[in-house]
């Protein structure tokens, strides 16, 4: 070998293949600028590692210890996998990290807000319209769009079309609005939703939800590395309202080995062949015999067996959407009529190897309705529960109250559920029925600092201002909130009121005192009755 092939050798070993394929001419400097460099890969590819487990290789010797080497290197991911908590014990693999912190969501309303305006049909969006009040009168989402957190930390600019859905829940759920209003600018950049919608085109609500979900889910990944891992992808605001994951397991009826696989879960269709939600859900949970030309493979027996295949939920959404399947391949639709509860239980639909402990309990807030022939004509229009419970019509712009037996008559397209947490007593309307935060103590005969009265009247007990002071409290606490100025006022006359009903029972404890036992005997007025009069009359008073 000749002293300049010897060079040339060693600067091939030394990382410069570039210059010496340059000097014998066989690439120039363009080419190599443009040459394709290759970077080891920094997340695990599922679906290539699901082939790997799954399949196994049939080539040569060598590529045989080649695969095993794979092999070995996937079964090091899977372990570093296990002993970073990842990977839980039915094989879903868990996020390393959040990009959203769930615990900034809450549950139900934090406050009582009176129903929204309709809005202005703008040319067959009819269905855009059903479906944005039904995103903003979903409360986890509603109330974080109203602290607009969202549209201060933005990257997305002018065309995040969660800051258009932001300023359009503040918009509507604004007390300064009365008359029905136009979502402009979200009807206006209908293109950044789907390219193939058409402003003035009847479209699907249930596939504008969907399309409208995912550009959330895009605005809120901008400028987030696109090459991240999936897992990490699904911790957004959207997926910690809406997400949740479905899990197919498929079992082997000769080794009992179960192999299962994870996809997430936005919203559930169901077929309506059945007369009730209840029945769909069974359907949608029922197991498939897999069997004669639909064997399954088994990894563990690694030949073709009878099989089971179920479809159920692992992870539980916090807000449950779900699509009665009405339209069929062809345009036609299915009128028939399905029950929906108000309270659905989804216990029987879990995976039994879910980590999920409950509650397992929902609750009605919304329902979209179809009425037409087929999907691409009729009218779309929906009821929504308001934040003071009450069921509304929303139907384009028109708005007028509604019974819970009226919502329930409909034939439903979309159900909205949301999942039930721990109970808030600032949610109850009622102000003689709401609850403080403290239980009241009503202080009997035998525990009271001086005895019982003389003239049993609940007038001379000790108990009877306290039960009514402390109903007052929670009834002021109810009330809805006022201006600073007329607060402040109220506050002084409900101070005033109190020590008028207090000076009045220990006057009534002071006569009682002079009172003759044989007066005390004769008396047959129930207490209680008295406390919900001296209670309701302080309460007039105070209104």
């Amino acid at each position: 070998m000749s002293p300049g092939a010897i060079a040339e050798t060693m600067g091939a070993k030394n990382g410069n293949i570039d210059v010496i394929l340059a000097k014998q001419g066989k690439v120039d400097k363009l080419q190599l600028r443009r040459r394709v460099e290759f970077r080891q890969a920094t997340q695990t590819d599922a679906k290539m590692d699901l082939l790997r487990k799954k399949y196994k290789p049939v080539n040569d010797t060598g590529a045989k210890t080649k695969a095993n080497g794979v092999h070995k290197v996937i079964a090091g991911e899977e372990q570093s996998s296990e002993s970073n908590g990842l990977l839980d014990r039915s094989g879903f693999r868990r996020p390393a990290h959040s990009l959203f912190p769930a615990e900034r969501l809450t549950t139900g309303w934090k406050t009582v807000r009176p129903i929204g305006p309709g809005l202005n049909n703008l040319g067959n969006t009819c269905f855009l319209n059903s479906v944005l009040q039904c995103l903003t009168y979903t409360p986890p989402l509603a109330e974080y769009m109203l602290a607009r957190v969202h549209s201060d930390s933005c990257r997305a600019g002018d065309n995040c079309m969660l800051c258009k859905f932001e300023a359009h829940v503040g918009r509507a759920l604004s007390k300064r609005e009365s008359a029905s209003i136009s979502p402009k600018s979200i009807v206006g950049r209908l293109k950044m939703v789907a390219k193939h919608m058409r402003i003035g085109r009847q479209e699907d609500a249930h596939e504008f939800l969907r399309l409208l979900v995912d550009a959330f889910q895009r605005s809120l990944l901008t400028g987030i590395d696109s090459k991240i891992d999936r897992r990490i992808q699904e911790t957004t605001l959207t997926h910690h309202i809406f997400g949740g994951y479905l899990q197919s397991q498929v079992s082997c009826s000769r080794c009992g080995y179960d192999s299962n696989t994870f996809d997430p879960l936005l919203d559930v269709s169901l077929d309506i062949s059945g007369s009730t939600i209840a029945k769909g859900l069974r359907s949608f949970t029922r197991p498939e015999v897999l069997n004669k030309s639909n064997r399954y493979k088994c990894e563990k027996c690694a030949r073709l067996v009878d099989a089971t295949k179920q479809m159920t939920i692992y992870q539980l959404p916090r807000i449950l959407t779900l699509q009665l399947k009405r339209f069929s391949a062809f345009g036609g639709k299915i009128n028939r009529f399905v029950e929906f509860p108000l309270a659905l239980n989804v216990k029987s639909y879990i995976s039994k190897n879910s980590p999920e402990s409950g509650p397992f309990d929902y609750n009605l807030y919304a329902v979209l309705v179809h009425s037409g022939g087929s999907a691409r004509s009729g009218h779309y229009y929906c009821f929504v529960k308001s934040p003071a419970g009450v069921w509304y019509e929303l139907n384009d712009s028109m708005v007028h109250q509604v019974s819970e037996r009226t919502v329930l008559k409909q034939s439903a397209y979309l159900l909205f559920y949301e999942r039930c947490g721990a109970p808030n007593p600032r949610h109850s309307t009622d102000p003689v029925t709401a609850s403080p935060n403290k239980p009241k103590k009503e202080k009997s005969a035998k525990s009271a600092d001086v005895p019982a009265a003389t003239n049993g009247s609940a007038r001379t007990t000790p108990s009877a201002p306290i039960a009514a002071s402390e109903e007052m409290e929670a009834a002021l606490e109810s009330l809805p909130l006022q201006p600073n100025g007329a607060k402040k006022k109220k506050n002084k006359k409900n101070k005033q009121k109190k020590a008028n009903v207090e000076n009045a029972n220990q006057n009534g404890e002071k006569a009682s005192a002079a009172a003759t036992p044989v007066a005390a005997q004769t008396s047959t007025e129930p207490a209680v009755d008295t406390n919900k009069l001296e209670a309701s009359t302080a309460l007039k008073q105070i209104k």
